[in-house]
C-alpha cells in the first residue's frame, strides 16, 4: 500500500479519536446567556393581574412575622402505577423517591465476567470489588432537606408542614387516573393546594397550585417550583455511569440551552475526551423570558420542569450549591388575588427515559433533549433501521450485524474500486522504486512523474481509501446513537456482554477485533516498502487500543465489517 493510503487511514485514526476534542477545544459550546438579576417591585406602576398563569422576576428575601405554626406530623404517600413507585412527603409536600420498574440503575455482569474482572483484580493487587446488585432507578437522588417540589411563594414564610388527604395511590390499570392533594394555611389567611395527579400509564405528573385568598385583603406573590438534585460526577468517575444528574438544559426563545455539570462534552465525545472531575464550583444563574421546560439530566434520562403554557416572561434561577447540589427554581411573574378569590398554576413533571415519542407528547419540544450531535442526519435513520430490525431479531446485537452487512452492501461498488487501486498499486512498485531513485535528489519532479505514472495507468490514489473515508460519518452517528438512544442503553447481546452502549467488561471484542485488523492487513495488496509495512502493522495495535473503551456495539459493528472485508478480499484473491 502507498504512503496516500497509509496517510487516509492515519487520518482516519485521528478523526474517530479526535473528533470530540475538536468539538469541545476548537468549537466550544456558547456559554449560557447571563442575564442581570432583575429586582422584582411589585409596588411598581402595573396593573395587577387576577390570573391563572404567572410572570417573571426572581424571589427576594423579605423581613416578615414569623407566625407560630402548629407542628404537624410528617406522613408519606406511596404512589404506584405500572410505570414507577413514587413516594411524597408531607414535609413540604415535595418528593422523596421516583423509582423506575423499567430501569435498573447498572446491568447485571455474567458470572463468566465477574470472575475474569475479579481474577485480574487479584493479579494486579487490587482491592476485589463487590459486585452490586441492581436495583430500580431512583431519579430522585438527593435527600433531607434537598427534596424537589418545593413550591416557594414570595412574601410568605415556607415553615411549617402540610395536610395530606391519603396515605396510598395505586394506579395498575389501563387508563386509571388519580390525585394526592396537599393542603396548607400560611399567614394573612392564604391557603394553597398542592394537587399531584396520576396517571397508570404515563411517566408525567401534573401539579396544579391553587391559592385561595380567605383575607379581606388583596394579595400579591409569585409561585415557584423547585427542582433539586444531585450532580452525579462521583458516580461518572468511578463507574463510568452517564445515566442521569450530569447537566441541566432550559428551552427559551425556541432555542435549547445546555450546561454541562462536568460530565464531558456533548454527544460526539468519545471516551477519554472529557476531563472528569468530582465537584463543582458554585455558582449562581439567573435567566428570564419565555421558557417553556427546565431539564435536569444525563445520557438516557430526564427531570423536566414544566411551566405554565400561558405564561410568557418566567425567571429561572439555578444554583450549584456545596456537596454537587443543583437548585432550580422556575418562578412565575408577579400576581395578584383578590379578597376571597382564588387563582391555579399549573406545571407538569415528566420524570423519565429521554425516549423521543414520549417527549414529543408532552407538546413543549422536548424531544429535542435527545442530541445526536453533528452527524444526526446519519444517526436518526440508523436507529430507525435498528428498531425496525429489533422488532424481528429482539436482539440489538443482531441487529448491529445485519446493519454493518447491509452498509458494506451499500458501499460494495467503492469498496471493489478500493481493492482494484490497491492491485494496480502493487503493480507498479517497482516502476515507482525506479522513479525514486532517478528523482530522489528532485522532489518536485519526482512528484510529477509519480502523477504521470498514475494517469498513464488509469489509478487514482485516494480510491483506495475512499470507503474507510466515507464511513468515519457512519461511525460516529452509531457512537452517538449508542451513547443517547434509551433502546441501547442496557441492550443486551449474547455471554458476557450484558450492555451494548458500554464497553466491553472483559476487552474480548476489542482484541478479537484488532486481530482481524491484521489478517485484513495481511491479506490486501501493500507496498513493498518494508519501512511503510511495518507502518501498516501498527494501525491494529492503535485500533486496538483505540476500541477498549469504546461501546461494545461499537466494536461489534467495526469487528463484522471487517469480518466481511477479510471475505470478500479472499473472493477477490481467488477469483483474481
Amino acid at each position: 500500500m502507498d504512503k496516500r493510503a497509509i496517510l487516509a487511514i492515519i487520518l482516519t485514526f485521528l478523526v474517530i479519536f479526535g473528533w470530540s476534542i475538536l468539538q469541545s477545544k476548537l468549537f466550544p459550546p456558547e456559554p449560557l446567556p447571563q442575564e442581570p438579576p432583575q429586582k422584582p417591585s411589585i409596588g411598581e406602576k402595573e396593573i395587577p393581574r387576577k390570573v391563572d398563569i404567572p410572570k417573571d422576576i426572581k424571589p427576594t428575601k423579605e423581613t416578615i412575622p414569623t407566625p407560630t405554626f402548629k407542628p404537624i406530623l410528617k406522613r408519606e404517600v406511596n404512589v404506584e402505577t405500572k410505570n414507577f413507585i413514587a413516594v411524597l412527603t408531607s414535609d413540604g409536600a415535595r418528593i422523596k423517591h421516583f423509582k423506575l420498574k423499567k430501569y435498573k440503575d447498572r446491568v447485571e455482569q455474567s458470572a463468566f465476567a465477574s470472575k475474569v474482572v475479579r481474577f485480574f483484580q487479584s493479579l494486579l493487587g487490587k482491592e476485589v470489588e463487590e459486585v452490586k446488585k441492581p436495583k430500580p432507578l431512583d431519579l430522585i437522588n438527593t435527600e433531607g432537606e434537598s427534596l424537589p417540589l418545593m413550591t416557594t411563594l414570595k412574601g410568605f414564610s415556607s415553615e411549617g408542614g402540610w395536610e395530606v388527604d391519603r396515605e396510598q395511590l395505586r394506579l395498575l390499570n389501563p387508563g386509571e387516573t388519580g390525585e394526592v392533594t396537599f393542603v396548607k394555611i400560611f399567614e394573612n389567611n392564604l391557603k394553597v393546594f398542592k394537587r399531584y395527579r396520576f396517571n397508570s400509564e404515563k411517566y408525567f405528573i401534573d401539579l396544579e397550585v391553587e391559592l385561595k385568598n380567605a383575607s379581606l385583603n388583596e394579595v400579591t406573590t409569585q409561585v415557584g417550583v423547585e427542582w433539586v438534585g444531585k450532580i452525579e460526577l462521583e458516580k461518572l468517575a468511578e463507574e463510568e455511569n452517564k445515566d442521569y444528574g450530569l447537566k441541566y438544559a432550559f428551552f427559551k426563545n425556541q432555542k435549547v440551552e445546555r450546561k454541562d455539570l462536568g460530565g464531558g462534552s456533548s454527544a460526539g465525545c468519545t471516551p477519554g475526551c472529557g476531563s472528569v472531575k468530582r465537584k463543582i464550583e458554585p455558582f449562581e444563574s439567573s435567566f428570564q423570558g419565555e421558557i417553556r421546560w427546565y431539564s435536569f439530566e444525563g445520557e438516557y434520562f430526564t427531570a423536566l420542569l414544566i411551566p405554565p403554557s400561558s405564561e410568557k416572561n418566567l425567571t429561572l434561577a439555578v444554583k450549584g450549591r456545596e456537596k454537587n447540589i443543583l437548585e432550580a427554581n422556575l418562578i412565575t411573574s408577579p400576581f395578584s388575588i383578590e379578597a376571597n378569590g382564588s387563582s391555579k398554576i399549573p406545571f407538569r413533571i415528566y420524570l423519565g427515559p429521554k425516549e423521543t415519542d414520549q417527549l414529543k407528547e408532552l407538546g413543549v419540544f422536548a424531544e429535542k433533549l435527545v442530541d445526536f450531535g453533528f452527524f444526526t442526519i446519519v444517526a436518526k435513520p440508523l436507529l430507525w433501521f435498528l428498531n425496525l430490525t429489533h422488532g424481528l431479531t429482539k436482539n440489538f446485537g443482531i441487529d448491529i450485524i445485519i446493519l454493518s452487512i447491509l452498509i458494506k452492501i451499500i458501499f460494495l461498488p467503492l469498496t471493489q474500486i478500493s481493492f482494484k487501486s490497491m492491485k494496480e498499486m502493487q503493480k507498479v512498485q517497482p516502476e515507482m522504486a525506479r522513479l525514486k531513485e532517478t528523482y530522489k535528489n528532485d522532489k518536485a519532479r519526482l512528484q510529477q512523474e509519480i502523477m504521470l505514472l498514475y494517469k498513464r495507468r488509469k489509478i487514482n490514489p485516494m480510491s483506495g481509501c475512499l470507503p474507510m473515508l466515507i464511513q468515519i460519518p457512519v461511525f460516529i452517528a452509531l457512537y452517538n446513537a449508542l451513547q443517547n438512544a434509551i433502546e441501547m442503553r442496557h441492550a443486551p447481546f449474547f455471554l458476557w456482554i450484558r450492555d451494548l452502549s458500554a464497553k466491553d467488561p472483559i476487552y474480548i471484542t476489542p482484541l478479537i477485533m484488532g486481530a482481524s485488523m491484521v489478517i485484513q492487513q495481511k491479506m490486501t495488496p501493500t507496498a513493498a516498502d518494508p519501512t511503510q509495512a511495518k507502518m501498516f502493522m501498527l494501525m491494529p495495535v492503535m485500533f486496538t487500543f483505540l476500541f477498549l473503551n469504546f461501546p461494545s456495539g461499537l466494536v461489534l459493528y467495526w469487528l463484522v465489517n471487517n469480518l466481511l472485508s477479510i471475505a470478500h478480499q479472499y473472493y477477490l484473491n481467488k477469483k483474481g
